[in-house]
């Protein structure tokens, strides 16, 4: 009908709309974080470009969830106060069909959401890590100038006396203080170097050719050669110098999942959260046909109210989950199950057109 492809269209308008919104706001959130790694030395616009891409995966699979509810809100408020709905009832269409055009496209988000989640998810944030870790490379190599010292590292000087065009280092000096690698200072000297990276072993390193490490303690002291040479810097990198979760591919998690508690979490985040489209696609329409007159401003305010209440009952469930007192399935559904219940009940007396006694 044709009055289901305009509230369709309306709908499908909305959503995109406030995806994108909600995609830049929350990747602005996460970029500020990164502000001095990506505004120094070293950084680009296409790095900018290549996280934004490699961040969306795990964006979007907050920000759909969150623009369809907020979408259906605005829709069907609106409709109710332009009377439309009250129309619609009057010539003889159901709640059902007026509520069709948000569950049809709310089920195919979830459809979407869930190839973003199981399938784009764990790649985007493994060349996430891999990108972050070939700029602080980038950057940490452009802070080097020819002949002079650089603590960019620290616990650890180092100092170059030729950096050619190709970016290798001729005549490297280091001093190292001793810490938990190692044991007691020294000092290396080395014909040649480049800084390297492995984002799998979160390790950034000075790899350096032909030359001799000489370290002392107290009154004795050691000196050794060698051909080749990996001294691990330290990049103050912490939270990202290890496999995340959300870096893991689902088969793995699915494998892993039962004895991991953090692998179980993520594992139902990730079936979880695009089911909750459909149970808002269902909830939306019968809660504001129940609300009346709201509007676009109150079904916004509604909408961002019950976002708000999902996701601290996820939030709760998987912090409870985090202590062992309940498993990962029931931690991870209960926002699902809990809005579940009440797009049933909304849904049911919306259908039957009976109010909902207050309680």
């Amino acid at each position: 009908m044709i009055i289901h492809k305009t509230i369709f269209r309306e709908l499908l308008a909305n959503t995109v709309v406030i995806i994108v919104s909600l995609s830049v706001i929350l990747f602005m959130e996460k970029f500020v974080r990164l502000t001095r790694l990506f505004m120094g030395k070293g950084a680009d616009l296409a790095d900018i470009v290549r996280i934004f891409v490699y961040l969306q995966p795990s964006i979007l699979l907050l920000s759909i969830p969150m623009s369809i509810l907020i979408a259906i809100f605005l829709t069907y408020g609106r409709m109710g106060t332009d009377s439309e709905t009250v129309v619609l009832k009057a010539s003889g269409m159901s709640f059902f069909g007026i509520s069709g055009p948000a569950i049809v496209l709310s089920a195919a988000l979830c459809i979407v959401l869930l190839f973003i989640s199981l399938y784009l998810l764990p790649r985007g944030m493994h060349a996430f890590k891999k990108t972050l870790y070939e700029t602080i490379v980038r950057k940490a190599s452009m802070t080097f100038e020819e002949e002079s010292f650089s603590d960019v590292f620290k616990g650890t000087v180092i100092y170059v006396k030729d950096i050619p065009s190709s970016g290798e280092f001729r005549g490297i000096f280091v001093y190292r203080d001793a810490d938990n690698s190692v044991k007691a200072p020294l000092t290396i000297v080395s014909e040649s170097g480049t800084i390297t990276s492995s984002a799998e072993e979160g390790l950034i390193k000075l790899t350096m050719n032909n030359g001799l490490i000489h370290s002392y303690s107290g009154k004795s002291s050691s000196e050794i050669t060698f051909n080749k040479y990996d001294l691990v810097l330290t990049s103050g990198l912490g939270a990202i110098d290890k496999t995340k979760p959300d870096e893991i591919r689902t088969s793995e998690l699915w494998k892993g999942s039962s004895n991991l508690t953090a692998w179980g979490i993520e594992l139902h985040r990730r079936i979880a959260l695009p089911f909750a489209c459909i149970i808002f696609g269902v909830l939306g329409p019968a809660l504001s046909n129940r609300v009346g007159r709201i509007g676009r401003l109150g079904g916004f305010s509604l909408s961002l109210s019950l976002l708000v209440l999902y996701y601290l009952l996820l939030i709760t469930g998987e912090s409870v989950t985090k202590t062992g007192k309940i498993p990962a399935l029931i931690g991870g559904w209960m926002p699902n199950v809990f809005f579940g219940a009440l797009a049933i009940l909304f849904f049911y007396r919306a259908y039957r057109d009976k109010p909902i006694k207050k309680f």
